[in-house]
């Protein structure tokens, strides 16, 4: 049911969306619905339909995970990795082919070994007395499991890069991230992970250890609950890469050029720097940007980036919200009784959730 009401907002949100990457979380979705229909059939022993759903099921399986990370790819990669051919071969083939090969296995089996599969291996885990067609069947599905980890390690890793590269290039550029930074990213990726571990533990142990059984409500509570959560920060993680000026992005990689540059212009640049917030208090501007501070001083974004790391050993969000947040102490001291609305904007924030939210970070006690 959590499948299906999501599926259902991601498709409404999808036809308002102008970026590619919900359409990968729209496919996402809909591979778990499926998923999860082919263990409604499983745990209710409709055995009739476990041919099909089965079929079904080896395939979503190995496909979910390849698409959460072409979603995550859609929205950290300039050239994102469902442009790549040879990765979609690598998403869709294995998949395919499993579910042909499980699918042509049931169509060649007749129903006696088809029920002994089910039962015996299926249900209760037993391979010994599988022989046949049966026994390899029982091989087909232990090496789509061992397939499945290896996609789990793989996704958690390459999705994480992409993550933590694209939260470092939205704090270098933008002072003001709230809306572009994928804000939940360590939630998500502590859910991602869960997640994970939950389904490779899963499929190691096997379905048959939660048939009949209460058990089988705590990882149905823990998989509702994790995929709604991913599918519901996936649907208001509106800002992309794509969303960035490409120019902004390339000179954010400076760390081939802080070699050009001695310390002593680096020092320099961040005196001017820090002249021109406590005289001009520039850090107050909404929406101020890394380029914009660096006209202002007459050099370019990569020589402030390594003036910021190297002196202040601060990105440029950390710096400019570090200002933000000691003026709003000192505006606190000198007026006590002043809202906290009016302190927040006249900090330079346009929501009190930002202000707050930096507060907890930077304030000193």
């Amino acid at each position: 049911m959590v499948c299906m009401v999501m599926v259902v907002q991601l498709s409404l949100t999808y036809r308002r969306r102008t970026d590619k990457a919900i359409r990968w979380l729209l496919l996402w979705a809909i591979a778990t619905l499926l998923l999860y229909s082919c263990h409604f059939i499983y745990f209710n022993h409709y055995i009739n339909l476990i041919p099909f759903s089965d079929t079904i099921y080896v395939t979503m399986n190995l496909l979910v995970y390849p698409l959460f990370l072409l979603y995550i790819s859609g929205i950290t990669d300039r050239s994102p990795l469902s442009r790549k051919k040879s990765f979609l071969l690598l998403v869709f083939l294995p998949p395919t082919i499993a579910g042909i090969i499980v699918g042509s296995l049931y169509a060649t089996m007749d129903p006696d070994e088809i029920k002994k599969f089910v039962i015996n291996y299926l249900y209760y885990g037993h391979e010994s007395s599988l022989t046949g067609l049966a026994l390899l069947q029982a091989w087909v599905h232990i090496i789509c499991q061992v397939l499945f980890a290896l996609q789990v390690a793989i996704v958690i890793i390459r999705g994480f890069r992409r993550i933590r590269r694209f939260n470092k290039i939205i704090q270098q550029l933008y002072a003001d991230t709230e809306n572009k930074e994928i804000e939940e990213i360590p939630t998500i990726l502590i859910l991602f992970i869960i997640t994970s571990l939950i389904s490779s533990v899963v499929n190691v142990l096997g379905r048959h250890l939660f048939v009949d059984s209460i058990i089988i409500s705590l990882p149905s509570l823990a998989f509702s609950a994790l995929i709604f959560a991913l599918t519901w920060v996936g649907m208001h993680q509106d800002f992309t890469i794509q969303d960035i000026p490409e120019e902004h992005e390339e000179e954010t990689d400076y760390t081939e050029d802080i070699a050009i540059m001695s310390n002593n212009n680096s020092a320099s640049i961040y005196e001017k720097l820090e002249a021109m917030m406590n005289e001009q208090q520039t850090f107050l501007k909404n929406n101020i940007l890394l380029n914009d501070v660096a006209k202002l001083l007459g050099t370019n974004r990569t020589y402030l980036l390594q003036a910021l790391n190297s002196c202040a050993h601060m990105t440029f969000k950390e710096y400019i919200n570090r200002k933000r947040i000691a003026h709003a102490e000192q505006l606190i001291i000198n007026n006590p009784h002043m809202p906290k609305t009016e302190i927040a904007t006249q900090s330079g924030y346009n929501s009190m959730s930002a202000f707050y939210r930096n507060y907890a970070l930077y304030h000193q006690d």
